[in-house]
């Protein structure tokens, strides 16, 4: 198996993984809480997938960006009609922070990559 193969089996299995976690029903007296646990959960979710996405597609980073927000948009959707989740904007923008986040962490890496290698 290539490694390109092997990282879009990790992303699909990181993706239904999260996409199970985020539809199934979850019983908030059996987790330990803090207020916005559920959005620190979003961003971190959504950290990994733009990392396994970002190794098993390299697209552009705003392509990747889009399609990644557009998840988040269906699965928000989606929790809004099941009638033991809920939707909520504060969770769509924790999921595009968290991929943002990730591919801002790309960029500057490259970035300060590119200055090295000018500057010698």
């Amino acid at each position: 198996m290539t490694p390109k193969n092997m990282a879009r089996m990790v992303f699909l299995l990181v993706l239904v993984g999260l996409s199970a976690a985020f539809l199934m029903q979850v019983s908030s007296n059996s987790l330990p809480r803090f207020q916005h646990l559920d959005k620190v959960v979003h961003f971190g979710a959504f950290f990994i997938l733009a990392l396994t996405f970002h190794r098993a597609f390299p697209l552009p980073f705003w392509l990747a960006l889009m399609i990644l927000i557009g998840y988040g948009l269906a699965i928000e959707y989606i929790q809004g009609l099941l009638p033991y989740r809920s939707s909520s904007w504060g969770d769509l923008l924790a999921d595009a922070a968290g991929a943002a986040s990730y591919y801002g962490l790309i960029w500057w890496r490259y970035r300060r990559a590119a200055r090295r290698c000018n500057s010698n």
